[in-house]
């Protein structure tokens, strides 16, 4: 997200950079940098990707006639001077989970690989 002077935070006021590269760290322990993978995390499907310039999470529609997004959108995105997440295209308070949530999710292995 950015701040008001156009400087980029993330979780706990980290650079992107450093978050970006914790989820480097993870996507290379499981041998997954570099490849899109689809997952299930709390019942909804989506397709995480992660290289050394971005990581970026994709929901998939289930509900090909219904927008938003057909197929799907993406929800949270790291990239060098930048982190982005849903609730920043939403008036309403966004369901999807956080950075922090995905690194978590991700490197507890807390979902399923579809």
């Amino acid at each position: 997200m950015k701040t008001g002077r156009g400087r980029a935070r993330g979780p706990r006021e980290e650079e992107p950079q450093q978050v970006l590269q914790r989820f480097v760290g993870v996507f290379k322990s499981r041998g997954w940098l570099n490849r899109k993978v689809r997952i299930r995390y709390r019942g909804v499907r989506y397709r995480v990707f992660c290289s050394d310039t971005e990581f970026l999470v994709y929901r998939i529609n289930d509900h090909h006639s219904i927008s938003p997004g057909v197929p799907g959108w993406p929800v949270c995105m790291i990239r060098e001077g930048e982190i982005f997440h849903d609730s920043e295209m939403c008036v309403l308070p966004s369901a999807e989970p956080g950075c922090d949530d995905w690194l978590r999710c991700i490197a507890d292995g807390d979902f399923e690989v579809i």
